[in-house]
């Protein structure tokens, strides 16, 4: 029997609204706590944390894109309304003219800091601190098979 075999609708639907409710959730908890510690969304926190690790140096807005696992288009959005909050600068790359480096200011360095500490705190609170190491594990490895078929699926459409 494959692992296919034997559910029934009812699991189906079980599972689709146990994985909603769990997401739906998880992004309402950690936007509510990133707002209220440092004025940041989750969006924000996705843009935040690779331009805080790359340092002063800044990123390439085409490596701020891959890092996040985003379209071009929808950093160049983010970016906008960040940069109008004084969170980020954006400057011609000097090797690339064609390109666009991403730096946080003081400001934004400040945000991804304390954004960082409580996107920590909040994944302690719900699930390091809920699950077993055996189950995170497993929570880990299920979540790459999902993510995975996620990929094949869009690759598809």
């Amino acid at each position: 029997m494959t692992a296919v075999e034997g559910r029934t609708l009812a699991d189906e639907d079980a599972t689709w609204r146990v994985f909603l409710g769990m997401s739906r959730d998880w992004f309402i908890v950690m936007e509510r706590a990133l707002g209220q510690a440092a004025d940041a969304s989750v969006a924000d926190l996705e843009l935040l944390e690779p331009l805080l690790d790359a340092g002063e140096c800044g990123l390439r807005a085409k490596d701020l894109a891959a890092a996040a696992e985003w379209q071009d288009s929808r950093v160049s959005h983010q970016l906008r309304r960040m940069e109008q909050r004084g969170l980020v600068a954006r400057a011609r790359d000097r090797e690339d003219a064609r390109g666009t480096v991403v730096r946080l200011t003081e400001a934004g360095v400040r945000s991804a800091q304390v954004a960082r500490e409580t996107r920590r705190r909040v994944v302690r609170r719900i699930i390091l601190d809920v699950l077993s190491p055996q189950e995170l594990e497993t929570l880990i490895e299920a979540a790459d098979r999902i993510r995975g078929a996620v990929a094949e699926v869009a690759a598809q459409s």
